[in-house]
């Protein structure tokens, strides 16, 4: 059974199809999957989804994407904080940095993604991180919390250069459909290394489609063709890769076993 660890069917691109992409992600092999917020109310319509489509295997996280920090002012919103309580919110996110893009002010972003540490320090959840062309500052911030919080780095882009410190934070690696372009050889590098326990895998849908449907849009039945890749770089069996997955998702989220595991 395949684990979609991060994707957005809670978007405006993907949400009136969301029954649709549910049924072909289940006939795809997928029994888990994370539905991850970006804002308040985007977070609200994941939480929704996860309790809408539970027969599909649906979770949900909630937090404040760096692209929306300046819309929150000086404090996390309490409702977003309340919706961590839902018994189908596994983790907070996605959090963190993004210098590529620069939609809010980096001190903003910060700012947020400090509080948001802190938030999943009390609350024991997992963060998932965002973190893009900002990995040293975003190591600064989350040296300070080393032991004290879950760590998923989100597709994972710190390359080698990053990836012993992350680990050695404790960190959990995903790896979407980025693995699967023909440019990416230091990211499969980076699939065969991760320590099998360590790694997870994902879409991002409706973004970073893989290989065989770039240009449209990312689906989580498309995460079978991120295994593949990764299974090939990792020279194990497509079986034992999701098994291996299957156990770590469980390990970090708290939820069970898919039940062929």
């Amino acid at each position: 059974m395949l684990i979609d660890s991060h994707c957005h069917p809670n978007s405006k691109e993907l949400r009136q199809d969301a029954g649709g992409l549910m049924k072909r992600a289940q006939a795809a092999g997928v029994g888990r999957m994370l539905i991850v917020g970006c804002d308040l109310e985007d977070s609200a319509e994941a939480v929704a989804m996860a309790h809408r489509f539970v027969e599909y295997g649906a979770y949900a996280a909630v937090g404040i994407h760096p692209h929306e920090a300046a819309r929150y002012g000086e404090s996390l919103p309490q409702p977003l904080m309340d919706l961590a309580g839902d018994g189908r919110v596994v983790a907070l996110g996605e959090m963190g940095l993004d210098y590529y893009y620069d939609l809010s002010p980096r001190d903003v972003q910060q700012k947020f993604f400090a509080a948001q540490l802190e938030w999943a320090a009390r609350t024991g959840l997992p963060a998932i991180l965002h973190i893009r062309d900002a990995m040293p500052d975003a190591l600064s911030i989350l040296r300070d919390f080393k032991d004290k919080v879950r760590l998923l780095f989100h597709c994972y882009g710190g390359g080698l250069e990053y990836l012993d410190e992350v680990l050695d934070m404790g960190g959990f690696c995903a790896l979407g459909g980025a693995v699967t372009w023909k440019r990416s050889d230091e990211l499969r590098e980076v699939a065969a290394r991760l320590p099998a326990d360590r790694l997870l895998l994902e879409t991002d849908c409706p973004y970073m489609t893989p290989a065989p449907f770039r240009g449209k849009p990312n689906e989580p039945a498309y995460v079978r063709y991120v295994y593949e890749t990764v299974a090939t770089a990792r020279s194990v069996s497509s079986e034992e890769l999701a098994a291996q997955v299957a156990r770590n998702a469980a390990n970090l989220f708290g939820w069970e076993e898919c039940p062929d595991v």
